[in-house]
């Protein structure tokens, strides 16, 4: 793992700010691996409670990599200026049993 951006994070850049607008951070996270495309593809593969999806406004979670789907239309370049890179995972945490979801990604990160 490279890195995880969470305002809930007490070390994240908006985390006093996040603290004093809302009432807990809620349930969408994203985080960089070590090992860019690659990484993030078998990691995705690997996963099996997540759904592979953008968005289904639904209350699974849910795991997209914004390089291939909701930044593809821009160049690599402007990507990495804005922090998407190749290896940036989103999540939305959705209702699933915790224990069993962090055992899932543990295995996929495995």
């Amino acid at each position: 793992m490279a890195g995880v951006n969470y305002p809930g994070l007490p070390d994240h850049p908006a985390h006093a700010l996040a603290a004093r607008l809302f009432d807990g951070f809620g349930g969408m996270l994203s985080f960089e691996l070590k090992g860019g495309e690659a990484a993030a593809r078998t990691f995705m593969g690997r996963v099996t409670i997540p759904l592979i999806a953008p968005s289904l406004g639904g209350v699974e979670s849910l795991l997209t990599r914004p390089a291939a789907t909701s930044h593809s239309g821009l160049t690599p370049e402007d990507r990495l200026r804005i922090g998407v890179t190749d290896g940036l995972i989103r999540m939305s945490v959705g209702v699933e049993d915790p224990d069993d979801l962090i055992e899932d990604l543990i295995r996929a990160l495995d």
